[in-house]
């Protein structure tokens, strides 16, 4: 082995859990800080929990809840959008010139 090459091995490193849970193993760190271990970890304990550390779940929810809201919102003004065309297309369509040429026609000819 080349000399001061490698990193510095430490056999008593501390490894602390968020849990609250302690233990030691050989690292070339000499503290180590852990979201989940084998004393948390669903997978030995049987037991599902959430593990959120930086609010995820409630951002992820957050954003949920907002896309809700926006398809709610398209949705209305596709409503209201549909409600404001309806009528136009009810409404009485202007008579065209051939029709109004045909009712002049027919005016003069009783009038004569």
């Amino acid at each position: 082995m080349k000399k001061n090459v490698h990193p510095q091995v430490h056999k008593n490193a501390v490894v602390k859990c968020a849990c609250g849970n302690t233990f030691t193993t050989i690292s070339t760190q000499q503290s180590i800080t852990v979201d989940i271990c084998s004393a948390c970890h669903p997978y030995f304990t049987g037991q599902q929990k959430f593990v959120d550390t930086e609010g995820r779940i409630e951002k992820f929810q957050k954003k949920f809840e907002l896309s809700k809201q926006k398809k709610a919102e398209l949705e209305a003004k596709k409503q209201a959008k549909k409600a404001k065309v309806q009528p136009k297309a009810e409404s009485v369509k202007a008579p065209t010139l051939k029709e109004l040429l045909e009712e002049t026609q027919n005016q003069e000819q009783t009038n004569q």
